[in-house]
């Protein structure tokens, strides 16, 4: 998980924005709640995508 951190860093770094960047993973079955869950910002799973009503 620390690599993209420091991806995220590298992002502002190059790009010289002071805007808040958000780690956001979009996944199948969400995010596994580990070590590294607390650096995730926001998840997207499949069904926010293809919710069907």
């Amino acid at each position: 998980m620390a690599w993209l951190i420091k991806r995220r860093e590298l992002f502002k770094q190059a790009t010289g924005t002071k805007k808040t960047l958000h780690l956001t993973m979009i996944t199948s079955y969400g995010v596994e709640h580990n070590a590294g869950w607390q650096n995730i910002q926001n998840e997207v799973v499949l069904d926010d995508l293809f919710k069907v009503e």
